[in-house]
């Protein structure tokens, strides 16, 4: 069966994909506003100085997301193994949506609400950070992990957009992008964890 995308025009291709990156840059303009709101800026700073004293003190961070979170989370977890922008000894970062073997598991044996669950369990211990990402705040596997880690005294950080804000009360430091778009929420994540990155690689070198 053909895909509807065979059969557009030429010219309709170019007008879609130049209105659409006018459509995403116009939203950044205003996130770049909003982003720098008192409140938000001041939790974004907590959460970032929790993450990386939590390195600076031995922890290690773990990292999970599904869909596009769990790829940026991947790419978060390789920032803090390898390095952002300069040349430091590696830190320890676990992606927890890594595994295909261990997530299809998982959910087979133990329901998919319980990928990142058992992750935690597993891996965390108290001093850690568990970073959660969930574009909408309400992924159930999200929800369980992040209450098994605050349970085990791990820090939870949870990033999420607008509709997210019911977490506020199950994680110690909750950043909520200020946007309804899937696109833009997952730019700002990975906006904030490359800002934290890069502060773990400039705090690294030696003076």
């Amino acid at each position: 069966m053909a895909h509807p995308i065979e059969d557009v025009a030429p010219d309709a291709i170019g007008a879609a994909t130049t209105a659409q990156l006018d459509a995403g840059i116009d939203a950044w303009l205003h996130l770049a506003e909003a982003l720098r709101e008192p409140e938000l800026s001041a939790q974004v700073r907590a959460a970032g100085e929790a993450l990386v004293s939590s390195l600076a003190a031995g922890g290690k961070v773990l990292v999970a997301g599904n869909g596009g979170s769990a790829a940026i989370a991947s790419h978060v977890a390789a920032e803090f193994i390898g390095k952002c922008i300069h040349d430091r000894a590696p830190l320890p970062a676990v992606n927890l949506a890594e595994s295909l073997s261990s997530i299809t598991a998982i959910g087979n044996d133990y329901g998919y609400e319980h990928v990142f669950d058992r992750g935690v369990r597993a891996l965390a211990r108290p001093g850690d950070v568990y970073l959660a990402m969930s574009t909408s705040g309400r992924s159930a596997n999200i929800v369980q992990s992040v209450a098994t880690a605050r349970e085990m005294g791990v820090t939870t950080i949870a990033m999420t957009g607008l509709g997210g804000e019911h977490l506020r009360d199950a994680v110690d430091h909750l950043l909520v992008v200020p946007s309804v778009q899937t696109p833009r929420i997952q730019e700002v994540h990975m906006l904030w964890a490359h800002a934290w990155c890069e502060a773990v690689d400039v705090l690294s070198q030696r003076t």
